[in-house]
């Protein structure tokens, strides 16, 4: 009986025993006291520590956000100054987007040392940031400022970002990109700048993006490349460039992505004459998947698809020029081109005049097939004058702006290279005009030879 009481006495102690350590353990996991501390307006809720606060008309960050947030929703508010006190708390995800904001001063992030995402999209009136605005986020991974009617970005703003991963631009108001502006953005996959006034990708505007995965540039209004601007982006694998304003790509940019796998060039008026010649040899090459590429000039080949032009398009095309940054070509000349000009050289005359340089060659407009006139140049400058004839205009694969931009340019002492020759080229059956000349000395060999050959036969 004794030992049935003990018994019975030790459960009801273990009982209350159990229920304190299940309060306490409920105290401290629940925290009670800091889930009452949610700002006014705003609904908070624990595990992981979240402070919603979105749509409240608020104008300013609101005070008393737990310090140990982890997730913080400001977005769809009137808040409209972001300054260097407005943040006492830490938190890993920052959303501000949708708001009036004008103005983020410089080191206003600073404090928030784990911010893993800040999202700043949709303020159409911050139109400028200060260069330190991000300082301090080096742990910040994804980067959102589209539709901010941003024109311009300072030179550091994105100053020792090294762990950013997406950066959202898209639907600005981005005139030009500053040289190495991106260049600490080292373990950037994502770029998103469509949607902007972009006119120029220079050498430098994407130096540091060497692990770079996707580069939206459409509905920009791009028209130039240089040759090197795509020089650090040997990862990357998907290219937006269509609805731009590009006639032409360097083939060297395209070279130095060598792992792209999705390009878009549409939507842009491509010339396809010889400018286009690099790109086309590099889209024989690639194997990936692209957009159509649809040539708007010259004349004859409107319509066309680049990718699917001939070889004998680009025949009388002068050779590249290594030097050029911009992928431009200058007056050097195959062989075949020479060959044909020589043999095909057409009458001079005083209608049209054309002026070559040593470095470019400037070809001028052209109106049903024949050329305008342009102003007249000095006399001991004066250049060769041609007309162009009925046949040399109908010409296949060759357009009135390519052939005249040409002439002034061949060499008749260059010989034709195997099947670029006509039938008998080199037979004497076909001497040239210069192996027909009388000469002097010549003529004295041919009264020497006469009295010879008479005598042979005679006796003969």
């Amino acid at each position: 009986m004794e030992t049935r009481c003990t018994k019975k006495g030790s459960g009801a102690h273990n009982f209350k025993g159990g229920l304190t350590l299940w309060l306490v353990l409920w105290l401290v996991v629940m925290k009670p006291g800091e889930v009452t501390a949610c700002p006014r307006l705003c609904v908070c809720y624990p595990m992981p520590m979240t402070v919603s606060c979105q749509s409240q008309n608020l104008v300013e960050v609101p005070s008393g956000v737990p310090y140990d947030s982890q997730r913080v929703f400001l977005q769809n508010n009137r808040i409209t100054e972001l300054r260097a006190d407005s943040f006492a708390f830490e938190t890993q995800v920052l959303w501000l987007y949708g708001n009036n904001i004008t103005r983020v001063e410089a080191g206003t992030f600073s404090n928030l040392r784990i911010l893993e995402e800040l999202d700043l999209g949709n303020n159409p009136s911050l139109r400028h940031l200060e260069g330190g605005a991000f300082r301090g986020l080096e742990k910040l991974q994804s980067l959102h400022m589209h539709r901010c009617g941003l024109a311009t970005l300072p030179h550091d703003l994105f100053h020792k970002l090294y762990s950013l991963q997406f950066l959202y631009l898209q639907e600005n108001q981005l005139h030009f990109l500053q040289d190495d502006l991106f260049s600490d953005l080292v373990n950037l996959s994502h770029l998103f700048l469509h949607g902007n006034r972009i006119r120029a990708l220079s050498e430098n505007v994407f130096r540091g993006l060497v692990n770079l995965d996707r580069l939206l540039l459409h509905d920009n209004r791009i028209r130039q490349v240089n040759r090197r601007a795509f020089r650090d982006l040997g990862r990357l694998t998907i290219l937006y460039l269509f609805n731009n304003s590009l006639a032409e790509l360097p083939g060297q940019a395209m070279k130095d992505t060598q792992d792209i796998q999705f390009l878009r060039l549409n939507s842009n008026p491509w010339s396809c004459g010889c400018e286009a010649r690099p790109l086309w040899e590099w889209f024989r090459k690639a194997r990936i998947s692209s957009s159509e590429v649809i040539c708007t000039s010259p004349s004859q080949r409107r319509g066309q698809d680049l990718r699917f032009l001939r070889e004998m398009d680009f025949a009388l095309c002068p050779l590249p020029d290594p030097g050029s940054l911009a992928g431009s070509t200058t007056t050097t000349f195959s062989t075949k081109t020479r060959w044909w000009f020589s043999k095909n050289k057409p009458v001079s005359s005083s209608k049209s005049s054309y002026q070559k340089s040593s470095e470019t060659v400037k070809t001028f407009p052209f109106s049903a097939g024949k050329p305008q006139h342009v102003p007249k140049i000095a006399p001991e400058t004066q250049p060769y004058k041609y007309e162009l004839s009925a046949d040399e205009a109908a010409l296949p694969n060759l357009g009135p702006e390519e052939y005249w931009a040409n002439y002034g340019n061949e060499d008749s002492s260059i010989r034709c290279l195997e099947l670029e020759c006509p039938p008998n080229y080199d037979s004497e059956a076909f001497p040239s005009s210069s192996s027909l000349t009388i000469t002097p000395s010549t003529l004295h060999l041919l009264c020497l030879s006469f009295p010879t050959l008479s005598f042979h036969f005679l006796f003969s």
